[in-house]
């Protein structure tokens, strides 16, 4: 695995009583990071794309979380922003449960900072990852290697899984370009649907006055 800048960054945050966001588009390598980071200890791993996870970290009272965490001194929340309230549950588990490192990641920044920017104001450390840059690259292979392949990485890319699969780069390419074109159109309309409903409210509340 390529070596990325922000390990040493995010393990000097270990320990200092604050939440670790990692936030970046799918693919990245958020959650490869985080594992490697995790290797040889103790953690719980809680994937947000499990309905059961979403479940119990919904809306969780703090007695529920003590049964959920147990003994783990770390705790991995992956795809955090798809569990409904997740801000207000990491806002209880940091304030609460001091002697608990939190880890989370995310692939939608919008919903992700929509949940949390206000619950863990003053309770997190938050980093972006992105696909993999020509100095982490170069550090890995060489500079020789490095060079050779640089109209390839002009040409398709930086990200980890067109860069694991030589040969393959334009297939690998493709489908994340049609995933990513899939989640944009949907985060849009979510967008949108947020501010038809915010806009209701305000007229319904008669703070936007209807012109007659």
């Amino acid at each position: 695995m390529i070596k990325r800048d922000l390990e040493d960054k995010i393990i000097n945050r270990f320990g200092t009583g604050k939440a670790i966001l990692l936030i970046g588009p799918r693919q990245v390598g958020k959650t490869t990071l985080f594992n490697k980071l995790l290797e040889e200890k103790d953690y719980l791993f809680l994937n947000g794309d499990d309905p059961t996870v979403r479940k119990l970290l919904s809306n969780p009272n703090l007695e529920q979380l003590k049964n959920i965490i147990g003994k783990h001194s770390i705790v991995f929340i992956d795809e955090a922003q798809r569990i409904e309230n997740i801000g207000i549950t990491l806002k209880l588990i940091t304030d609460q449960l001091k002697s608990v490192q939190l880890l989370v990641s995310g692939s939608s920044a919008f919903e992700l900072n929509n949940q949390t920017q206000e619950p863990l104001t003053g309770r997190k450390w938050e980093y972006h990852l992105y696909p993999i840059s020509w100095t982490e690259f170069e550090m890995e292979i060489g500079y020789l290697k490095a060079e050779q392949q640089l109209e390839l990485r002009i040409l398709y890319g930086m990200y980890p899984d067109v860069i694991n699969n030589p040969g393959e780069e334009k297939e690998v390419l493709k489908q994340l370009t049609d995933s990513y074109l899939y989640r944009v159109s949907s985060e849009i309309q979510k967008l949108k649907l947020c501010i038809s409903a915010n806009f209701t409210r305000l007229v319904t509340n008669k703070i936007i006055p209807i012109q007659e």
